[in-house]
């Protein structure tokens, strides 16, 4: 039995965030063969239940898989969102969401960032994405995402968080909070499990974590799965594997190699 640990922005999504049916399809794959499946994401449950559930295959039974949201603020089992829990200690202060959500209407970052409201525990601006095959928009809002990064640092570091840039969006969040939050709550989850293979697919730096807390568990076989632009990050004892695309593309040709379709 493997243990599969997916981010999902811009590796079950493609460059304009948009949730990739069939890379979703192979997942799926992953499931019927019997795998234990999970997800830890910076996007919110909100988010999960509109744009990535409603493309699952009902006929499949999703009870068993693991769910994390928020980087680990938000955690549950199957796909009703209304029986995951939000621990509070990781929520950062209303008056902190209100001034960084003030940065984010400054003029310049119109139609280029917005602010995410689906988010419980932390405060989120997106890109705000253009037609596929737009890349001077592409680069216009990954700059935009840094400008704003750097505007709103002396409000996140004076207010005790940090600030968390990722593919799609910048999250301010609580100063202990990430990706190992999540990993750390599957894996004592599936504690009891025979586990032969561990694989982890993402796209940024910040998704090694969760390869770098398995092995920080004593899991064995580990590989972490690349997809995102740019060099892979490495680690002791951990294999890289990096897709020849970036994004679902790339999430869609390695996993190729893991099923039997």
């Amino acid at each position: 039995m493997a243990f599969y640990m997916f981010d999902v922005d811009g590796v079950l999504t493609d460059e304009n965030a948009r949730p990739d049916h069939d890379a979703v399809k192979l997942v799926e794959d992953v499931a019927k063969d019997g795998h234990i499946l999970s997800f830890v994401t910076g996007r919110s449950r909100e988010w999960l239940s509109d744009n990535l559930f409603p493309l699952f295959n009902n006929d499949i039974d999703w009870s068993s898989l693991y769910c994390v949201a928020e980087h680990g603020a938000i955690k549950g089992r199957g796909t009703d969102i209304s029986t995951w829990n939000l621990d509070d200690q990781f929520v950062i202060a209303d008056n902190v969401k209100a001034s960084l959500y003030d940065v984010s209407k400054q003029p310049e970052f119109n139609d280029l960032i917005e602010w995410d409201h689906t988010k419980e525990s932390m405060g989120t601006v997106e890109a705000v994405h253009g037609e596929p095959g737009d890349r001077e928009h592409l680069q216009n809002t990954r700059k935009a995402l840094q400008d704003y990064a750097s505007k709103i640092e002396s409000i996140s570091e004076g207010s005790g968080n940090k600030t968390v840039i990722s593919t799609y969006g910048v999250d301010v969040i609580h100063p202990d909070l990430s990706k190992n939050v999540g990993a750390e709550w599957i894996i004592e989850e599936i504690s009891g499990e025979q586990i032969n293979e561990v694989f982890v697919f993402g796209d940024s730096s910040g998704d090694m974590v969760m390869a770098v807390t398995a092995r920080e568990k004593k899991l064995q076989d580990i590989t972490f799965h690349w997809v995102g632009e740019g060099s892979a990050p490495e680690e002791d004892m951990i294999e890289t594997v990096s897709s020849s695309a970036s994004f679902s593309s790339g999430t869609k040709e390695l996993l190729k190699k893991h099923t039997r379709s």
